[in-house]
């Protein structure tokens, strides 16, 4: 893979941690923030805005699996299945069986859960099923999900297909989904736990990852379009759900369809916005694509990071509480560097990250 493309993921990857950290940080300061406030419509609208950022760490997997799934070999063999799973497996499976129940472990040893509840099969099925151990854990599941049928994916793949007919056939599957859901058939019990509630994110990744040089010609001739597509989508979303938020009476036909077109455009702008900073000779270009290699890391512990901050509490003044959120959140970003620093190339390091 050429080295501007390789930087380009990782600054979007970069990019997408830093807003994974804001949502999550925005959505912990409105637990205090003055209601009706200005700055608890600030934080509102920051956290509602950045629901995109689980759909675009789909979408890169999806993009990066597919290009070296379909990458040609060196000794012009084909791709190796059971190669491919028993590397899922080390680095994927454990990790998340592990993280489930660290992050359970962590609850009952902070108050959030019963020490009863682990002795309860059913609990711990529900916890591993739908990556319900941690609030967060849910997104390495969907991703195993995606790597499990990814193999019987690839021969879509390796013919060339319209774009336009690859995004009308993505958003189509995605309703069908919906309604297969809504009448019973499907009848998820927790659907942003499944990977098919992320079709338009990972046709998308597969698509530009099956086409080299795909995703350069289509901002090239159309980024205006991507961008006004992007802002469109935030403007139809955001009041649905500001609306959810509230607890409002919401369509979820209208919520979902606009949840996935808005994440489906941002996702774009924001590996445009890579492509653009990559080759940046600036500090904080380099930094962005440095944090995006260890945004694994800092994904899985954040979480626990900000559940301790919030017991220091937030000043009343505005602007000392958003100083001090600010200071959560670089404290939530640059401990995981840390760690991921400390135990790079380590057995630790292969456990816990897979890496």
């Amino acid at each position: 893979m050429p080295a501007a493309r390789v930087a380009a993921i990782d600054v979007f990857r970069g990019l997408a941690i830093l807003a994974v950290v804001a949502h999550h940080l925005a959505g912990l300061g409105l637990r205090y923030a003055p209601e009706g406030s200005n700055l608890e419509l600030g934080l509102i609208t920051i956290n509602r805005s950045l629901l995109f950022v689980v759909p675009a760490f789909v979408f890169m997997t999806a993009l990066v699996l597919t290009r070296s799934a379909l990458r040609p070999r060196p000794d012009g063999g084909r791709f190796d299945a059971g190669a491919y799973y028993r590397a899922r497996a080390r680095t994927a499976l454990l990790p998340y069986l592990i993280w489930t129940v660290l992050y359970v472990l962590f609850r009952v040893a902070t108050g959030q859960e019963s020490g009863a509840a682990l002795s309860d099969p059913a609990r711990w099925q529900t916890w591993v099923q739908y990556g319900k151990g941690y609030f967060h854990l849910y997104f390495l599941l969907v991703v195993l999900q995606f790597y499990l049928v990814l193999p019987l994916l690839l021969p879509l793949w390796r013919r060339r297909w319209p774009f336009w007919a690859v995004l009308l056939g993505a958003f189509t599957a995605q309703l069908a989904v919906y309604a297969l859901n809504r009448v019973g058939i499907l009848n998820f019990a927790f659907p942003a736990t499944m990977a098919v509630w992320y079709l338009p994110a990972l046709t998308l990744g597969m698509y530009f990852g099956a086409n080299e040089g795909a995703f350069e010609a289509l901002w090239a001739r159309g980024r205006f379009w991507i961008v006004a597509a992007a802002g469109g989508a935030l403007l139809w979303f955001l009041p649905l759900a500001v609306a959810v938020l509230d607890d409002a009476q919401v369509s979820t036909l209208a919520f979902s369809a606009a949840n996935w077109a808005y994440t489906a455009a941002a996702t774009l702008v924001i590996l445009g916005v890579a492509y653009k900073l990559a080759p940046a000779p600036a500090w904080w270009s380099r930094a962005l694509a440095v944090l995006g290699t260890l945004s694994l890391q800092v994904y899985l512990l954040h979480p626990a990071l900000l559940y301790l901050l919030e017991r220091w509490g937030f000043p009343p003044h505005p602007l000392l509480f958003s100083l001090t959120l600010a200071a959560y959140g670089l404290v939530a970003l640059g401990v995981p560097v840390l760690v991921a620093r400390a135990l790079a190339g380590t057995a630790v390091s292969r456990w816990l990250f897979g890496r």
